[in-house]
């Protein structure tokens, strides 16, 4: 009986968009994190404005992707 890949490839490409997401707000913190030592912020508003811009630009390409995928 032939197995079905579809659920093990589905599983792995959206464990890996996870991973991807992850580790791209884990950067822009970082980096928002920088900027706030660089200019002395008392508050960390770089460090919250780079990781939601991340995850807004995130969410547009993933949106993009999907939409592509379909046609």
């Amino acid at each position: 009986m032939p197995r079905n890949n579809s659920k093990s490839n589905n599983f792995l490409k959206y464990s890996g968009l996870a991973t991807q997401i992850f580790i791209s707000i884990a950067v822009a913190a970082y980096f928002g994190k920088w900027l706030d030592r660089k200019f002395e912020m008392t508050k960390p508003i770089f460090t919250a404005s780079c990781s939601i811009l991340m995850l807004v630009l995130l969410l547009v390409w993933l949106n993009y992707d999907l939409k592509r995928k379909d046609q």
